[in-house]
This record gives C-alpha cells, sequence and structure tokens, in this order.
C-alpha cells in the first residue's frame, strides 16, 4: 500500500513537471493584441490626424500565433497566414510568409509576458506592446 502511494506522488510530480513547462515556442500560442502603443515621431513631418491614424491601425491588427510554425496576422481588412520561429539567442520572433522563407520579417522581441515590436519610419520611431489574451 505504502508503495503504491508513494509511485502515485511521484507520477503525480512528473505530470505536474512537464505540464507547467513546456517549450519557449508552446508559450507563445495564444491570441496577442496591443495593449500599449507608442510614438516618436518628427511632429513637423506628421499631422495630428495621420499619428492618430497610425495609432488606429497598430491598435487594431493583432495575430494568433496557431502551433508551432503558424502565425495568422489579422488587420481590419486583411488576414494572412505566415510562418513564424523564434531565435533563442536573442528572443527575436520572425514570420515569413510561404515560399518566401529567406525573406523574413521581425515582428518584435519575446520580453517576459509581452512581444515588443520597434519599426523605424522616415519621420519617427513607434513601439507597440503586445500581450497575450
Amino acid at each position: 500500500m505504502k508503495r503504491t502511494f508513494i509511485i502515485f506522488l511521484m507520477a503525480a510530480a512528473v505530470f505536474m513537471i512537464t505540464s507547467c513547462g513546456g517549450s519557449p515556442e508552446s508559450k507563445l500560442i495564444g491570441t496577442w493584441k496591443s495593449h500599449d502603443v507608442q510614438t516618436d515621431f518628427d511632429e513637423d513631418a506628421v499631422t495630428p490626424e495621420m499619428l492618430s491614424q497610425m495609432v488606429e491601425v497598430q491598435e487594431q491588427t493583432y495575430f494568433r500565433i496557431i502551433n508551432d510554425t503558424t502565425l495568422i496576422i489579422i488587420s481590419e481588412d486583411n488576414t494572412y497566414e505566415t510562418q513564424w520561429v523564434l531565435d533563442h539567442e536573442t528572443n527575436m520572433l520572425s514570420y515569413f510568409f510561404s515560399g518566401r522563407e529567406s525573406k523574413a520579417n521581425i515582428l518584435g522581441k519575446v520580453e517576459g509576458d509581452e512581444i515588443i515590436s520597434e519599426s523605424v519610419r522616415p519621420f519617427g520611431k513607434m513601439t507597440v506592446y503586445y500581450r497575450k489574451e
């Protein structure tokens, strides 16, 4: 009886350890939406309306990581299915379209529970912070 109880406890411990762990990629599976958009633009080059519109587009665009290869980008008027990869050395998440594997697009850097996407434009820099729902 005592031996059965010990085996049961060991099996439960193994189950707990394996279910709470997982690869970094598996932790990314889910729907990611922006929770903050920051801009550092040359205000002489961008009108307030243009700035507002660019921020709104970023806030409305989100993505779903379906599994260890498929990423779906959803914007107001389009949906794109892509493939993704995580660079374990830099924590950079990149995506590419099927047939264009050599042309990867950087989505952002995984930091804790966020993906931080920085883009430089002719009139300044935009940073979008994504969190998983």
